[in-house]
């Protein structure tokens, strides 16, 4: 295997290091602050300081089988991602960059939880059309979940909020929050109460998908599937708020709200980052325009949780609701959000979607009038995409000021991956940074009454 010994860390001073993995052998990545690897045969491969050091989650490529022998439990670090091969692949490692890659087909698997064996025959079916997915396990109800981790790793598990004894949220929180496994909400919970879903993310889910109506499965596949994919390319996000003692510091602030407006767009993991960074601002705040990817009904579900929770103004917005001081207005569901030519207003519309979404990021961003009264504060947090990147450039080149959420706090590092990599970000901050940031830039360009 070229200078490899299995059992052995593979000496980093090699640099770089690309290999084919035999499918009777996997490779294990830890990374503890310098990256260490070693290919794995057996059990006692694994080096027993690596279980100290349990709260680094590992990658871990090889064949089902073989990773199932060498870990017939799941007793690996949570959070750890576990990629699995049908045909021997290519490993490329480099020690330089700090990353391990790979070239060769990944079977991607599903555990679905629900407790109708009507929508698990019919999730699966839709899933194991996309190619390279497959269903390894089915379960009726949520205690079945942990066994089901521990026989079939799954990468990511699919999940009904209505499962008798035990729901959706009691199983985040006890048994799938624990084994930081992405989860994906999809359910038939009543639009009109969302709050169950977004007690779900609260407690570590993903992401969410509303079951269709009957005979109308198809409309679910391309969403399910983006959803799916995003899910393989996430980091955890830790289960409920953090301590609010961050809050942002406003001695010396020196600005006026009415002077500025602040526009946020998100996806994948923005639920929870949204909640992150409002609720460490004080009451005295600009106005906030906020496109959520989010299905219709849900989105009005978080408005409301965002404002029991902060000391200012928090609504789904309606059409004509007025952009002022002190108010934070989320794109409905399922329509666009704009402001209106005078920059007074908010616009719903109910037109295509934008770079696959409806409400889109981008048409948001695009809607700002030239000559705004206001100073434009445009940020793009965590999702899965490009949407908001090419409407954040054009703003920036109007004089608005930029921001992106960094790859370390995103949950899957997508959309503000894009908006830095055109070049439509000034600044770049770890999501607890931005809300001081923002007070920072105002503070730094206005005069406060």
């Amino acid at each position: 295997m070229n200078r490899l010994e299995v059992g052995k860390l593979i000496d980093p001073s090699i640099g770089v290091l690309q290999f084919e993995l035999p499918l009777d052998h996997i490779v294990v990545w830890m990374d503890s602050g310098k990256p260490e690897v070693i290919i794995c045969k057996h059990p006692n491969d694994i080096p027993p300081i690596w279980y100290k050091q349990f709260y680094n989650p590992w990658k871990i490529f090889g064949s089902f089988e073989k990773i199932k022998e060498v870990f017939p439990k799941f007793n690996i670090p949570p959070g750890s991602k576990v990629a699995s091969f049908h045909s021997p692949v290519i490993i490329k490692i480099d020690f330089l960059q700090k990353s391990i890659q790979y070239q060769g087909k990944r079977q991607k698997r599903v555990a679905i939880v629900d407790d109708s064996p009507t929508m698990r025959k019919l999730l699966k079916h839709v899933i194991e059309s996309f190619e390279g997915w497959s269903v390894v396990a089915e379960l009726e109800n949520a205690e079945s979940i942990t066994k089901a981790i521990e026989d079939f790793y799954p990468d990511i598990v699919t999940l009904d909020l209505h499962l008798g004894e035990m729901n959706g949220v009691q199983a985040m929180r006890e048994t799938l929050a624990a084994k930081r496994i992405p989860t994906l909400i999809i359910t038939s919970q009543s639009k009109a109460d969302g709050s169950l879903v977004m007690d779900a993310l609260e407690a570590g889910a993903l992401d969410y998908l509303q079951k269709p109506d009957s005979g109308e499965w198809d409309k679910l596949k391309d969403d399910l599937l983006f959803k799916m994919e995003s899910s393989l390319k996430s980091k955890w996000q830790t289960s409920g708020p953090s301590k609010k003692s961050s809050m942002v510091s406003v001695k010396g602030s020196n600005y006026r709200p009415d002077d500025f407006l602040i526009l946020i767009g998100s996806s994948t993991g923005g639920t929870q980052a949204l909640q992150e960074i409002l609720t460490r601002l004080p009451q005295d705040i600009p106005p906030i325009l906020i496109t959520q990817h989010i299905p219709a009904g849900f989105s009005r579900a978080l408005a409301e949780r965002l404002n029991n929770l902060c000391p200012f103004e928090v609504k789904e917005a309606q059409d004509g609701d007025e952009i002022k001081p002190g108010r934070v207005l989320v794109a409905p569901g399922d329509h666009h959000l704009r402001i209106s030519k005078n920059g007074k207003k908010v616009e719903i519309v109910d037109s295509d979607p934008v770079n696959r979404f409806r409400p889109s990021v981008d048409f948001m961003f695009k809607s700002a009038p030239d000559g705004l009264r206001q100073k434009i504060i445009a940020t793009i947090l965590t999702g899965m995409g490009k949407d908001g990147a090419q409407g954040m450039l054009e703003l920036k080149q109007k004089g608005a000021f930029t921001i992106a959420q960094d790859e370390a706090s995103s949950v899957v590092y997508g959309m503000p991956k894009e908006a830095a990599r055109i070049g439509a970000a000034d600044a770049i901050k770890p999501l607890l940074d931005i809300p001081q940031h923002w007070l920072d830039l105002m503070s730094k360009m206005g005069n406060k009454t």
